[in-house]
């Protein structure tokens, strides 16, 4: 036994637990991305200066923010994504440089990006960072008293800077994306297979063998047999590591789950709560007459970039702790009055830091992502102090926090625990459907989708504060149902026939009105 390890031990679990994974696995999860924004982000800033115009340069660095997007999907559906939001992108910033000089404007226009931009991702299943990008491109845009027409030329090239970089890989990894998500399924469900504490959920490893399935079935070249032939293989370990039985009945299972009312998409609600959140915070930073009224407007589209109240609650505390963090590494650079080629490869670091943490540590990339905007903004208007930018940014977040909080806890907050019994109806459905059908039938795959839906509205109903009475009966039904489904699935895949059949029985037995 090493004494000195055994010390050193919990000082290396506390940094963990605070600073997230290892350097390699934060590179293998977020390194390319970064390196790419980094990169496309550096080059128009470097241009913008080297012609004197560093205003539009940071013009440039923000559309190319769209490098970001799309690093998870094969190349084919990777190109017509990327094309897609970087354009929408080069838009918002023209948008915001003509609505600069008119606060409430531009928070209108913000609040309407932040909505279309979040049904836009959810329908088209873009991935993060959603909407948030189009609100910091709008209003970082709307700071830099660049010309709309010259801002919407540098924005084009900008944003086809970014296509360029990110389907540059293609050239010598093109199955690079299907390999990865097809390494990533294996991973979750070697880890929901293991016997140590803290294992994924079967909805949750399902939901990444479902996203390797996608890049595959995305997937139009040749080479790719192999990993078909692996992610088969990984299916099949899933199915043999699920649960062998659900558990008993619950009290209220007697009682019929409602269908309800066919219910509006979730993206409904979150596009209006986000899109209102938005623009009030924006309107409220008008009304205070403070100068960045998008930082306002900004920190209320990031807070509400969450799936439930519970972490909501958790992304506003992190980003005021990040904010508090950032403002003191952004006062220092300022103050330091670095050279501005210092200032351009301080970007690129600070952008490449933001990609490593931003999944695992929110609240440490936030401490990057505010020095980042307010190099930007002091490298474009270099006339206003250090002191001037971290006191705005200061109160503009908490503005922010504080308006996305009360709408974010306000305005629809009950809607996942309304939208539960519908899904645990559609699950038992779905349950019941797979149990009459022989195994490998397609409503096997259907019952899967099923319970990952159940999964997680009902994780987000049970963040709800001050819930219904009857929310309670209805998650211990959407466990009850969950359990069934996820046993019946698993005695498939281990062709368990004994435990199959009596599964079988239960579902028509505690499922099925009647028992018929």
């Amino acid at each position: 036994m090493d004494p000195v390890r055994d010390l050193l031990r919990p000082l290396r679990q506390a940094g963990r637990s605070a600073f997230g994974p290892s350097l390699p696995t934060l590179w293998q999860s977020g390194g390319r991305r970064g390196l790419t924004a980094a990169v496309c982000a550096v080059v128009p800033l470097s241009v913008g200066v080297a012609f004197d115009e560093p205003g539009l340069g940071a013009a440039g660095a923000l559309t190319a923010f769209s490098a970001i997007y799309g690093h998870a999907l094969p190349y084919p559906r990777r190109a017509v994504v990327v094309a897609g939001v970087a354009s929408g992108l080069a838009i918002a910033g023209w948008l915001g440089a003509l609505t600069g000089q008119h606060p409430v404007a531009l928070s209108l226009l913000v609040g309407v990006l932040a909505a279309v931009g979040t049904v836009a991702t959810a329908v088209w299943r873009i991935g993060p960072p959603g909407a948030v990008g189009f609100v910091i491109v709008a209003g970082g845009s709307s700071a830099l008293g660049t010309s709309p027409t010259e801002h919407l030329l540098v924005g084009v090239a900008a944003a086809a800077l970014a296509w360029i970089g990110c389907m540059l890989p293609w050239l010598w990894d093109p199955t690079g994306p299907e390999r990865r998500a097809v390494e990533n399924a294996e991973r979750t469900v070697a880890a929901m297979a293991g016997s140590g504490e803290g294992r994924p959920s079967p909805a949750g490893v399902w939901d990444v063998v479902r996203a390797a399935d996608t890049a595959l079935a995305q997937s139009d070249r040749a080479g790719r047999d192999d990993l078909r032939v692996r992610q088969r293989s990984t299916e099949a370990c899933f199915l043999r590591a699920l649960p062998r039985t659900g558990r008993p009945a619950p009290v209220h299972a007697a009682a019929a789950t409602p269908a309800g009312p066919a219910t509006r998409p979730p993206w409904v609600e979150t596009a209006l709560r986000t899109g209102l959140a938005v623009a009030l915070a924006g309107l409220a930073a008008a009304l205070l007459d403070l100068a960045n009224t998008y930082w306002a407007a900004t920190t209320a589209a990031a807070v509400l970039a969450s799936t439930d109240p519970r972490h909501t609650r958790i992304r506003a505390l992190e980003r005021g702790l990040g904010t508090l963090l950032g403002v003191l590494i952004a006062g220092a650079i300022i103050t330091a009055d670095l050279p501005v080629a210092v200032q351009i490869a301080l970007v690129g670091v600070l952008q490449l830091t933001i990609e490593l943490f931003v999944a695992h540590r929110y609240w440490l990339a936030v401490s990057f992502i505010t020095p980042l905007v307010l190099t930007l903004v002091h490298m474009a208007v270099p006339e206003r102090s250090s002191d001037e930018l971290v006191l705005e940014r200061l109160t503009e977040t908490a503005l922010g926090i504080v308006v996305a909080l009360v709408i974010g806890l306000s305005v629809f907050r009950r809607s996942a625990s309304r939208r539960l019994p519908g899904a645990v109806a559609a699950a038992r459905q779905a349950t019941v459907r797979a149990a009459r059908q022989p195994s490998g039938h397609a409503s096997d795959v259907r019952l899967h989708d099923a319970l990952v839906a159940l999964d997680q509205i009902a994780a987000a109903a049970r963040a709800e504060p001050l819930p219904r009475a009857e929310v309670a009966a209805d998650l211990e039904r959407a466990e009850h149902v969950a359990d069934l489904g996820w046993a019946l699935l698993g005695a498939q895949g281990r062709e368990e026939e004994e435990i199959e059949a009596a599964l079988r029985r239960r579902i028509t037995d505690e499922l099925v009105p009647g028992g018929r």
